[in-house]
């Protein structure tokens, strides 16, 4: 039985939206300018692989990334967050074996990037990124006041990844595992992507490339394992028992996630 895929939440907004298209002309023009380099005629290189990073907002997107980019090698990237479709669609190829791109809100587009590469020699890896829901939630923003990711996302985020978590293109990446064990993360995704990923996870601080946009990693450093609970200090009790009321189902989701043994950490912002 083939599920139904969640619709897509209302608070996209236009910049998440890529079905604008090309006129005509330049869209036959891409159309044969694309089987031209999928058969690597005149020089062209093909793509072999768009890697697509996506998944919880604040969970590790842009450290992923940040890692990839110093990383994989042949890759065209960009060193900020671009959506999966978008680049699909109006990056013109040619030079590099491997894209890379990253935006969190592809989650809820993994079924149409998917579908644009199924006539297509290029294989499409989706690397979705995951984090204690407590985590996610008390996130605040870097450059203003203010938690970053509301219920009703958190919600949306985890309705799609549930609905796309076991397909053979899609890899899970535990934000936890890319802390404390980034080598283990770096074996498993280049496996599951088949690209030669050579620069060490653990040394990317030392070689992200210079036009990269650092801001949501608050600047480059070598991992850091204290953010890992950050959730659990005082200042965020009030967030947590809003949490619970907007979220009621969320104790059961942290048992389902394997994230708590059972609910007894709940009392204390009972």
């Amino acid at each position: 039985m083939t599920a139904i895929a969640p619709p897509k939440p209302a608070f996209l907004n236009q910049r998440d939206d890529h079905r604008q298209l090309l006129t005509p002309v330049r869209r036959r023009l891409r159309d044969v300018y694309i089987g031209v380099t999928d058969r690597g005629w005149f020089g062209l290189t093909p793509l072999d692989a768009h890697i697509v990073v996506c998944g919880y907002p604040r969970s590790g997107t842009t450290l992923l990334q940040a890692m990839l980019e110093t990383a994989v090698s042949d890759a065209l990237a960009f060193g900020r967050e671009r959506g999966g479709l978008g680049v699909a669609r109006y990056t013109w190829p040619g030079r590099h074996r491997v894209l890379l791109s990253k935006k969190p809100n592809d989650i809820f587009w993994v079924d149409d990037i998917r579908d644009y590469y199924r006539e297509r020699r290029t294989r499409v890896r989706f690397v979705l990124s995951l984090r204690d829901p407590r985590a996610v939630l008390t996130s605040i923003h870097v450059d203003k006041p203010g938690y970053c990711v509301p219920a009703d996302k958190w919600r949306s985020v985890y309705e799609h990844i549930e609905y796309q978590r076991h397909n053979a293109d899609v890899t899970l990446v535990e934000y936890r595992d890319l802390v404390e064990r980034p080598q283990q993360v770096q074996a498993q995704l280049a496996s599951f992507t088949g690209c030669d990923i050579g620069q060490r996870f653990d040394d990317f601080h030392a070689a992200v490339p210079k036009h990269f946009d650092t801001r949501a990693l608050n600047g480059v450093r070598p991992l850091d394992r204290s953010s890992l609970d950050k959730w659990r200090a005082p200042k965020h009790r009030e967030r947590i028992q809003q949490i619970l009321a907007e979220l009621p189902e969320l104790p059961e989701r942290l048992v389902e996630l394997g994230y708590e043994a059972d609910t007894a950490w709940m009392r204390e912002y009972q």
